[in-house]
């Protein structure tokens, strides 16, 4: 038993002898917090949103020579950007503060140039580095996105409501910038019918999360006439309302406002005012 103890002793000493003098003081904290990060488990990168060349979509293609007969932004140099670019920088500043992503852009009436303005203003988004606009065309009594910007050949909303295709079969790359659309050119009576449908929920979750898209926006039917778009605005963030310089009557507005009711109104875009009324003759 005593040559155990001695020797168990010796290697004591040896080992004190050996090990190097720590000269460093640690406090009860730092040494908490080294504990911590030691057992801390490695954080994963931040996702970074996928190029759109990622998404696999089908190309179609735009007959850009239109664009301006059809009052559609055509390039960099094209006056009208400047008041879409206002409107962007607000419609993103206020979707932003709320944490908004869908946004549907309606009308009282026929006419007020609704479906312009939603088409400018995806493009002025998805101009601005990091900002996707996903446009999707859910006007079933007129639609004429696919129209104003000159598309020939295109698969059709309505085949992914009515389940002949999924929705990454219908959805596009029409060539302007970060754009994903999703078109329409059918006419159907059924229009409420599949917007309070689970795949209307189903394509407003793939819109933002699969196609990464800073902002959905809806080109929806006049909210007078039909009850297209009131069956469909509980599932969207917020609505921008289009008025139409001497065409919406007061009445018409009045009663827009109040089938709105209780919905997020982002803003209403007065269209088709006259050049001479606008600061700096810029609109």
């Amino acid at each position: 038993m005593d040559r155990i103890r001695n020797a168990v002793t010796r290697a004591r000493h040896t080992r004190d002898a050996t090990a190097p003098e720590s000269t460093e003081t640690k406090t009860p904290f730092e040494k908490v917090t080294e504990r911590a990060k030691a057992n801390a488990r490695p954080q994963p990168a931040p996702q970074q949103e996928a190029a759109i060349d990622d998404l696999n979509l089908a190309t179609v293609e735009c007959d850009f020579e239109k664009f301006g007969a059809n009052r559609i932004i055509a390039n960099e140099q094209d006056p009208v950007l400047n008041a879409y670019r206002v409107l962007r920088t607000r419609v993103l500043q206020k979707m932003e503060a709320e944490g908004w992503k869908t946004l549907a852009v309606v009308s009282p009436g026929s006419g007020a140039g609704k479906t312009v303005t939603a088409i400018n203003l995806a493009i002025a988004i998805s101009s601005k580095a990091g900002s996707r606009a996903t446009l999707i065309d859910l006007d079933f009594y007129r639609p004429s996105v696919a129209r104003y910007l000159g598309l020939k050949e295109f698969p059709s909303v309505l085949d992914y409501f009515e389940g002949q295709r999924d929705l990454r079969d219908v959805a596009v790359r029409p060539g302007l910038s970060d754009v994903v659309l999703i078109a329409n050119e059918r006419v159907t009576r059924r229009g409420a019918e599949h917007l309070t449908s689970d795949r209307a929920d189903q394509l407003i979750d793939t819109s933002i999360n699969d196609f990464g898209s800073r902002v959905v926006i809806f080109d929806m039917s006049p909210l007078l006439g039909c009850d297209d778009t009131i069956a469909f605005l509980p599932k969207v963030d917020c609505v921008l309302l289009v008025a139409a310089s001497g065409d919406t009557r007061v009445d018409e507005l009045k009663e827009a406002r109040r089938i709105l009711g209780k919905t997020n109104i982002l803003g209403t875009v007065l269209n088709k005012a006259p050049a001479a009324f606008m600061p700096n003759q810029y609109y």
